[in-house]
């Protein structure tokens, strides 16, 4: 019989969290040292193995924990009360920027985990995509929220708007990952501003049309 795996204890899982995230945040997952996570953790390098098993699944899990502190504390806050599409670009931009700044070390993480994805790990590029799905899937319920309270006309199908819209997403992410292939220096929201302006303009085309009215 197996025997059940040893209880980690909270306090040293945050602070192993906390320099972990800096770590990478600051110097990448190849440079990242987990001799320097351990010391500012202030607990065992072979405790930080024993938790997380490796380099890899502790990035990753920092990664997780970026992910859902931002889904706590934008994500609700974004999609609350936008009037239409545009609205909850702006909206949502606004919001991960104040994140950025109240969590400067997740929000580098994130940038440069989905910005720099390709120079990961393969184990950790497919489970970064998994995470990205999941993000989406929860997007998508949001944004059919946000649909049902819009006008939309007779002859055009819900379900096909809500998909251009996630295409719209999934264009401004392909997007992002060149820019950030040429642009290391891209690293808070403000130095990624630009997505926010092509999102707006791509959603005010979607909402608006491109027909000028005769």
């Amino acid at each position: 019989m197996a025997r059940a795996a040893t209880p980690k204890d909270p306090e040293k899982v945050t602070r192993i969290m906390t320099a972990a995230t800096h770590e990478f945040a600051i110097h990448g997952y190849a440079a990242a040292k987990t001799e320097q996570i351990a010391l500012a953790a202030e607990v065992s390098k072979g405790l930080v193995f024993h938790y997380y098993g490796s380099k890899q699944q502790l990035y990753f899990q920092t990664v997780v924990v970026a992910t859902d502190r931002i889904k706590a504390e934008v994500t609700p806050q974004a999609f609350k009360t936008p009037v239409d599409l545009v609205a909850l670009v702006v909206r949502s931009t606004q919001y991960k920027a104040e994140f950025g700044r109240k969590h400067p070390d997740e929000m580098r993480l994130m940038i440069n985990a989905y910005g720099n994805a390709d120079k990961l790990p393969v184990v950790i590029q497919g489970k970064l995509q998994a995470l990205y799905t999941q993000s989406l899937q929860l997007s998508q319920l949001m944004i059919g929220q946000i649909i049902d309270r819009l006008p939309l006309r007779p002859e055009v199908d819900r379900e096909t708007v809500i998909e251009l819209i996630m295409g719209i997403y999934n264009q401004i992410f392909v997007e992002f990952q060149a820019q950030a292939k040429v642009s290391p220096e891209m690293k808070t929201m403000a130095d990624a501003q630009w997505i926010a302006e092509r999102a707006k303009k791509y959603m005010a085309i979607l909402e608006n049309g491109f027909i000028a009215p005769k």
